[in-house]
């Protein structure tokens, strides 16, 4: 479950092959140490006589289906799978679903559809039924057919504050008159939730035979135990892919809606409109890469959106003008949709849908929604032999669509997959982990404290020294004072750093005392003690360091690199190339560089406001540069997501199968006055974040790379530089 992230890769052995990356290479360690019959995996996959047998089957599209290199006859079904979670962490949900088949059957792998009549039948008037809602999804529909159908009534109300005394005398009317009672939104509603319990627990008179208690509410870590065992609980995703989410479009459009307006490019918009809808709601599940944020666009923005066309339409026949274009896209995109996108980047991508797919070219008769793909995505209207008068003619077409989704339609490469594929893995083990037992089983092995001791100790002989005040001033005199920015950027850095190298050393010492009884175990002790367990990074340790990890691996390799880099700028004088992730504040480190040129620029008349960064990639590598730059700053260890960059042609260009990061060369970053920024038709823009996670916190800066296509084609994408892949 927690694969190798108690082991931090610069002090284990080396990876034997280029191919296998860091945190792959600490899974196989660490399930070699755990479990005997993989004890020989390091060696077999490091022996050079199978190697090459190892890479051809950690290659395979389905590698779970595959035998295992040398010890594929040894292996029952779950060792094999553990295999497959080290090497392959993407295909280790299919290899899970296959075990699960084998040891229990396969009923317990298949999905089954919701059956709401059977769970009436199972439910009683006094066990309600909790609807987990999940995005896009809400089962009040399908509560109020099924009600209409047994003659029943549903009494409704939307949780609140003070909404409580209403749904009181809503649960009164309901147990007398025997209707159905549907709460909503319970998450707002917790402490009327633990009521609503003992108010189940306490009827003394037994309610109408028919009377039903529904209650729907997003999964709260606080929301009543008691009321949850007492229930049941059923959960309606919403459907997945474009088929599906066409299909739902066009049961909601009818003909009256297609004959609404007489022209023929009403048709058209509306079919590129869904499309478009439906593409944007599916993005999400590809995380990061889809959106920044997963915004819950619904059927009320189409909705919206449709309505404004209708009118746009009529507008422009009254007055005998044609379509215009910007004000459709900018209603739809900015307004409608917009509305809901608090993201900027996620603003420019939205946009690119709308300049491809809103505009005169979707009324050609050869219009594709992306052109090349095998089975064509077009509109089936306005064509020879597709009129698409008649609101049947597009729920047939919809019908012969795929129902699996090349990431190629929404804009994406095909190695999007494997990303959303690897982080559904990763939030299913999160899961597991979460809801292991906290206390130490007698098993025969170390207990919990024993092994948490032993990481403890092992943290501490690696925590560098402290930095002494004295040392630090009289480093940062030699480097010339501070009067250069950077200098004092440094001394920021340091001061930062030591204040996380203290609290971490404190609560290391804490922890041992706590475990050995001689103080008390406090909550923040509790939580550290179950984060090194699992390993994770303690909570307070992320505050302070405001760097978050997968787990402790990573964070302590990263804190000892910042150490490092640190120490040799403030005893040897500046780097030739700065590791940009072992910064506390990035946006800071690039804003002092900025007013250091402006200050070389002096007598030029260059203004700090009027100044904005200018990025080149060179040819290097870090280990290849000789000497610093004339001005400004190199940058090393940035790693691209969703494409690679081509040295030989220095420009961007698609990423290589099965390959999710691919690392820049070194970067110089320098400044330039806004006045003389250069033609940007070449040049995409590209955020830089700290984290696969592209929040706005995670946010750093933007540097232009050069391109051979349209920037809207790496837009589309999801390109971005990481200063850290985990």
């Amino acid at each position: 479950l927690k694969g190798g992230g108690a082991l931090a890769p610069k002090t284990e052995r080396a990876k034997p092959h280029e191919w296998i990356s860091d945190s792959v290479w600490m899974n196989i360690l660490a399930v070699s140490r755990t479990v005997q019959m993989l004890r020989d995996m390091p060696e077999s996959i490091s022996n050079t006589r199978s190697a090459d047998e190892w890479k051809a089957w950690y290659d395979h599209d389905a590698p779970e289906s595959q035998k295992i290199p040398e010890f594929d006859e040894r292996l029952d079904k779950f060792e094999r799978m553990l295999v497959v979670r080290a090497l392959r962490e993407d295909r280790a949900l299919l290899s899970s679903q296959e075990y699960v088949m084998h040891t229990l059957g396969e009923r317990y792998a298949d999905s089954r559809p919701l059956d709401l009549a059977a769970l009436v039948e199972e439910s009683t008037p006094r066990v309600p039924t909790i609807a987990l809602l999940s995005m896009g999804a809400d089962p009040t529909g399908i509560i109020t057919d099924l009600a209409k159908k047994r003659k029943r009534q549903v009494l409704m109300i939307s949780l609140g504050q003070g909404q409580e005394p209403a749904a009181r005398k809503l649960l009164a009317t309901g147990t007398a008159s025997g209707d159905w009672v549907l709460l909503q939104n319970c998450h707002l509603g917790l402490g009327f939730m633990s009521e609503v319990e003992q108010w189940l627990l306490k009827l003394e008179q037994d309610p109408a035979p028919t009377f039903r208690l529904w209650i729907s509410a997003e999964p709260h870590p606080r929301f009543p135990i008691g009321l949850l065992q007492m229930s049941i609980k059923m959960t309606n995703e919403a459907p997945a892919g474009i088929k599906a989410g066409l299909k739902n479009s066009y049961a909601w459009i009818n003909q009256d809606m297609l004959d609404s307006v007489s022209q023929p490019q009403w048709r058209v918009m509306l079919y590129a409109l869904c499309f478009m809808h439906t593409i944007v709601q599916e993005r999400r599940k590809f995380g990061p890469l889809g959106f920044n944020v997963p915004y819950e666009f619904n059927q009320s923005d189409l909705s919206a959106s449709v309505q404004f066309m209708q009118n746009h339409l009529g507008d422009v026949e009254s007055k005998k003008r044609p379509v215009d274009w910007i004000t459709v896209n900018y209603m739809v995109c900015d307004v409608q949709y917009g509305g809901r996108i608090t993201d900027d980047w996620d603003r420019r991508l939205f946009n690119t849908y709308g300049k491809a797919w809103l505009t005169q070219t979707c009324l050609d008769a050869d219009f594709e929604f992306h052109k090349g793909m095998p089975g064509a995505y077009i509109i089936p209207a306005n064509r020879p032999g597709m009129p698409g008068t008649d609101v049947d003619h597009y729920r047939k077409y919809i019908e012969t669509l795929s129902l699996v989704d090349d990431p190629e339609i929404f804009g994406l490469h095909s190695n999007a997959d494997l990303a959303y594929r690897t982080l559904q893995t990763k939030q299913q083990l999160d899961t597991i982990l979460d809801v292991q037992p906290k206390e130490g089983g007698g098993g025969g092995g170390l207990t919990r404290e024993e092994v948490v001791l032993n990481m403890v100790e092992d943290l501490q002989s690696k925590l560098p020294p402290d930095y002494r005040a004295d040392d630090v001033k009289d480093g940062i005199k030699a480097l010339g004072g501070m009067g250069k920015p950077l200098n004092i950027c440094l001394k920021q850095e340091i001061d930062k750093l030591q204040q996380l190298l203290k609290a971490v050393r404190s609560m290391l010492v804490n922890l041992k005392l706590a475990i050995a009884g001689t103080i008390v175990m406090t909550p923040e002790l509790i939580d550290m003690l179950d984060a090194l367990f699992m390993a994770r990074v303690p909570s307070k340790w992320v505050k302070v360091s405001q760097l978050v990890s997968p787990n402790m691996g990573v964070w302590f390799a990263n804190i000892l690199k910042r150490a490092e880099q640190f120490t040799a700028w403030l005893q040897n004088g500046r780097p030739l190339c700065f590791w940009l992730l072992g910064f506390f504040n990035p946006t800071g480190f690039l804003t002092a560089n900025r007013q250091e040129v402006c200050r070389k620029h002096n007598k030029d008349g260059w203004a700090l406001d009027d100044v904005i960064d200018h990025s080149e990639v060179l040819k290097q590598e870090k280990d290849e540069v000789r000497k610093a730059p004339e001005e400004g700053i190199y940058v090393y260890g940035l790693y691209l997501d969703g494409a690679k960059w081509d040295k030989p042609k220095d420009r961007l260009t698609d990423s290589d199968p099965k390959v999710l990061f691919s690392p820049l060369p070194v970067l110089w970053i320098t400044g330039a006055q806004a006045s003389k920024a250069s033609d940007k038709k070449s040049l995409y823009t590209c955020p830089v974040y700290k984290a696969p996670k592209r929040t706005g916190l995670n946010y750093v800066t933007s540097v232009d790379l050069r391109v051979d296509d349209a920037p809207s084609k790496w837009t589309l994408r999801g390109v971005c530089l990481l200063t850290s892949t985990d």
